[in-house]
Formats: structure tokens, sequence, C-alpha cells
């Protein structure tokens, strides 16, 4: 019995290739986002002086814009993990109606579901793919936000000193 048909191999073949493609792009772009975080960090380990004053606030500069940066780029990519749940339930739905209706084997509502998610993994995956890389720049936001406030407390302890 061939439960896929040519034309679902192709389909399915050609989800896992863009899939992959998905995982290898958002690599490059988590290696950029990590690489360009990074050097922020540098801050901790200066020394206060009025050098050091200056590299803060070109470090508080950058910090803002990356997380307006970062929350573009999550909206981008919530965009397109919406489109692809509408996808995702038009072809949920086409299955089914395929198993109801032209499947040769009668099944009942628990093996349609098993056939169904087999056939729809490769979409399912994609939104995985989509969903991980917006956890991580949400993450990412997070971290950059944490030190946008040890930047203000230490801009606090220069005032403080009266540096």
């Amino acid at each position: 019995m061939i439960i896929y048909p040519p034309e679902e191999l192709e389909r399915i073949k050609k989800v896992q290739e863009t899939n992959q493609r998905l995982e290898d792009f958002f690599k490059v772009r988590r290696e950029e986002w990590n690489n360009s975080v990074e050097p922020l960090t540098e801050i901790f380990k200066m020394d206060l002086n009025t050098q050091s004053a200056k590299k803060i606030m070109e470090v508080q500069a950058l910090s803002l814009s990356y997380r307006q940066k970062i929350n573009d780029e999550v909206s981008v990519f919530l965009e397109k993990r919406s489109k692809q749940d509408v996808k995702l339930k038009k072809l949920r739905q086409d299955k089914f109606i395929y198993y109801a209706t032209a499947f040769a084997v009668k099944t009942n509502t628990t093996e349609k579901t098993i056939m169904i998610e087999a056939h729809i993994a490769e979409e399912n995956r994609n939104i995985e793919i989509i969903d991980n890389y917006i956890d991580f720049l949400r993450s990412t936001n997070k971290n950059i936000e944490s030190l946008q406030f040890t930047i203000k407390h230490i801009i606090e302890l220069f005032n403080y000193l009266g540096r």
C-alpha cells in the first residue's frame, strides 16, 4: 500500500530542504548576534574612569540599537510563523479530507490523526525552527536589557563618585 503518493513525497522533500536552509540561516544569524553582543560585556572588565565613561555611553547606545533590531527581527519571524500556521491548518484540513474520503482503507479518527501528523511533520518542524530562533532573540533581548540596567547602575555610581 502506498501511503505517500509521489507528489506528496516531493512536497515533503521540498519542505525538508527548506527546513535545512532555515536551520543553516538561523545558525549564522545566532552567531552574528552572539558576536555583536559579546563585545558589549567588555565594560565589566574596565576601570571606572573618564575614558571608560565614554565607552559605557557607547555601549548603552549600541545596546538600545540592538534591542530595536532584535524587536524588528522578532516581528518579522512572528509574521512568518503566523503564515506557516495558516499553511499548516490548510494542509491538515486537506489531509483529513483525503483520509476521510479518498484513502483506500477505512480509518477511525485516531488513525487519521496519526497519518495526518506524519504528513505534516516537516511543516511542524518548520514552525519549531522559527520558534526556537524567536526564543533565542527574546533571550538575547533580555540579556541586553539586563546589561542596560547594569550600565544604569554604573552611571549612577559615576555620578555618586563625582567622576
